[in-house]
């Protein structure tokens, strides 16, 4: 009797053995990069410091500008820095510094002539991300502008030149789309935005570098008044972490 009940036991251990056994054969047969793969990391959003290096082209219209360039396009490179500090899960504050260069430079009644850019500005950003890879923003920047203007006429001795200083201001909207870090904090990320830039006109009297009484002899050159202002966009690489 004893003997009558071992049997259906030891025969119900072996079929669960082997059941057991043909389960662990199949995952064996699987290759190790699909048995030993677990589940795929989340996205991480990209840290609050970004550094971009861009290209700007800007239409000035003024009159100006002609005198320096053969059309309407002026271009600058820059580099631009922010800090962002998320206020919700998919808004954050940016705010930075930017700084950008550029040269124009053409004939003029048989002259050559250049005209150069510097603009130093902070930067306030409002930022909204719907994915950790993407988000879309608003961007003013107030800054500091300082042009150079430069004739060189083969008739006087020294380059005709002039400097201003202005305050100026540029506002716009963009965005951008990012690569999600999943094991890093560095993100790369491709910006576009475009806006309009406004600085006041300026007048453009050139005078030759030379000692005063050589240079009242020369005397002054004056152009139309030049605006550097009017729209623009932007396209730039960023780091961030």
């Amino acid at each position: 009797m004893r003997s009558r009940n071992v049997l259906p036991g030891a025969a119900l251990a072996a079929g669960l053995l082997a059941l057991g056994g043909g389960r662990a054969r199949a995952h064996d047969d699987l290759p190790p990069a699909i048995a030993q793969a677990g589940p795929a990391a989340p996205a991480r959003a990209p840290g609050p410091f970004q550094l971009s290096l861009g290209v700007r082209s800007a239409l000035f219209r003024s009159a100006g500008y002609d005198p320096f360039s053969t059309n309407d396009v002026f271009v600058q490179t820059g580099v631009m820095a922010t800090w962002a500090l998320r206020t919700s899960a998919a808004l954050a504050t940016a705010v930075g510094a930017t700084w950008e260069a550029g040269t124009a430079d053409a004939s003029a009644r048989g002259a050559e002539t250049e005209l150069s850019l510097r603009r130093l500005g902070v930067v306030v950003e409002e930022r909204y991300a719907p994915r950790p890879w993407l988000y879309a923003f608003a961007r003013v920047s107030p800054s500091w502008l300082r042009g150079t203007a430069t004739l060189r006429d083969l008739s006087v001795a020294a380059p005709l030149s002039t400097t201003f200083d202005t305050l100026a201001v540029d506002g716009s909207a963009g965005a951008a789309a990012c690569i999600p870090p999943r094991t890093h904090r560095i993100t790369f990320c491709a910006v576009a935005d475009g806006g309009y830039g406004w600085a006041p006109a300026q007048r453009l009297a050139l005078a030759p570098a030379l000692p005063a009484p050589d240079r009242d002899k020369a005397g002054v050159t004056t152009l139309a008044d030049l605006a550097p202002r009017g729209a623009f966009y932007r396209l730039a690489l960023a780091l961030t972490f």
